[in-house]
């Protein structure tokens, strides 16, 4: 069933949001083939170890789902072979646990190949994929501006002026992620106007950038705001509909994961993960 489309705003989806789905090249492509059955023709990929196989980047080539954007890997270990990097990634728990939290990996980042092999990765999606597009958290001056995009987040280390100048200037699309808002600090006040609820600051915000988003993201900030969706109510539903009025907007991007348990490969209920998806992103595209 598929999940109905305007001609300009499209629907997307983030692999990494199966991320047990993508250690193998052949759950990779059951979610690449379920992910379209459910309603999302583009999707958002990274270097994931289902890809480490010869052959495997060009199985994705020719999959039914369209390739738009690309990120890198999270905080990847050391090791390709996968015990080893569960193992670094137990240990990097087992250190933020005593105190230690200066960034040792954790279990999620053993599900990417090494730092080594998701460079090489990477690059080899980029070139495969001519059109799409890397989504960075920083202003990367190693990439051409017609094949990158900014997201907004804190850690750009600009404030919202900073941000639009900048990209204006280099000709740059943003992505909006409503859990990534810019801190206090980071945005222009406006003489006389009152403090922002949560609510109102991610509309004020996206209303200041909103002409040079490209991608939306949803990506749920509150702990009840899929269920909020689900009812077709809430930030989410704002937020799809705000895109949907912002002629400029091209993707909306869903980052809300599978449940884990739906996930795992070799038992029963992938498709209810799949259906789970599949009401996310009607309630997202219907008026």
């Amino acid at each position: 069933m598929e999940t109905t489309e305007s001609p300009r705003l499209k629907l997307e989806y983030n692999l990494a949001g199966g991320l047990l789905l993508t250690i193998r090249e052949r759950d990779l492509e059951l979610l690449t083939n379920e992910l379209v059955s459910s309603g999302y023709r583009y999707g958002c990929v990274l270097p994931f170890r289902g890809l480490t196989k010869e052959g495997a980047i060009g199985n994705l080539q020719n999959s039914t789902l369209s390739i738009v954007h690309i990120e890198k890997a999270w905080n990847p270990t050391s090791h390709d072979f996968f015990p080893k990097a569960v193992l670094a990634g137990m240990y990097g728990y087992y250190k933020r646990f005593c105190g230690d939290k200066s960034g040792a990996p954790i279990l999620q980042d053993a599900a990417f190949p090494s730092k080594n092999t998701c460079g090489r990765l990477f690059k080899e999606l980029y070139r495969a994929f001519p059109g799409i597009k890397f989504i960075s958290h920083s202003f990367d001056v190693n990439f051409p501006s017609d094949r990158m995009l900014v997201e907004i987040n804190s850690g750009v280390e600009l404030n919202l002026s900073e941000i639009l100048d900048t990209s204006w200037q280099r000709g740059l699309g943003l992505v909006f992620d409503p859990s990534h808002l810019l801190a206090p600090g980071k945005v222009i006040s406006v003489t006389g106007e009152p403090t922002q609820s949560y609510q109102g600051e991610w509309e004020r915000q996206f209303n200041a950038f909103r002409e040079q988003i490209e991608v939306v993201d949803i990506n749920p900030p509150t702990s009840g705001a899929v269920s909020d969706l689900l009812r077709g109510t809430g930030l989410l539903k704002e937020l799809a509909q705000a895109a949907k009025e912002t002629q400029g907007i091209k993707f909306l991007r869903v980052e809300i994961p599978i449940p884990p348990k739906l996930q795992i490969p070799g038992l029963p209920g992938h498709q209810k993960g799949f259906d789970f998806l599949q009401a996310i992103g009607q309630k997202l595209m219907e008026d």
